[in-house]
């Protein structure tokens, strides 16, 4: 039986139930939407109803995400200082923060700790291409050659 190709230009490779990508949001709605996009893409996805539960999967060990997913809407344990938290927590995974339009402000402060920083209103698909754009930088980030090692199969 052939399973198709995920719909975006490149294939997404097999990840384990370890190393999903983390999606937090406590409106179930774009948690929903937004998880069945990514699966229909072929990516694994732990998708949880906010920041206090994501933070507890994270220092259990139950993931080990390549990238992260907030969205502050209806979350009430999310704040600039539990982005900045998080950010600590994994300082070289892409986190991405959504916000509504009038949450801006709060959040201009932690702007510079998060690699995308969307605003409401947004089409789910403008989300989904945010995640696979740094899903693919991270991807192609980690399977670039080192300089060192590109010298080192010269030498041989």
């Amino acid at each position: 039986m052939n399973t198709p190709e995920p719909p975006s230009s490149q294939a997404v490779p097999p990840q384990d139930d370890h190393h999903r990508l983390l999606l937090l949001s406590a409106d179930w709605q774009t948690r929903a939407l937004v998880l069945a996009e990514l699966k229909e893409r072929g990516y694994g996805v732990l998708a949880l109803p906010g920041f206090r539960l994501g933070l507890k999967a994270l220092l259990r060990g139950y993931v080990d995400p390549p990238l992260v997913f907030v969205d502050t809407k209806d979350d009430p344990e999310l704040s600039p200082e539990a982005i900045r938290e998080l950010r600590e927590l994994l300082p070289h995974t892409p986190l991405l923060l959504l916000t509504g339009a009038f949450q801006q402000a709060e959040y201009r402060a932690v702007r510079d700790r998060v690699d995308a920083f969307l605003v409401r209103p947004i089409r789910v698909g403008e989300i989904v291409q945010a995640i696979e754009r740094w899903m693919r930088r991270s991807r192609e980030a980690t399977e670039a050659p080192r300089p060192d090692s590109a010298g080192e199969e010269a030498a041989r």
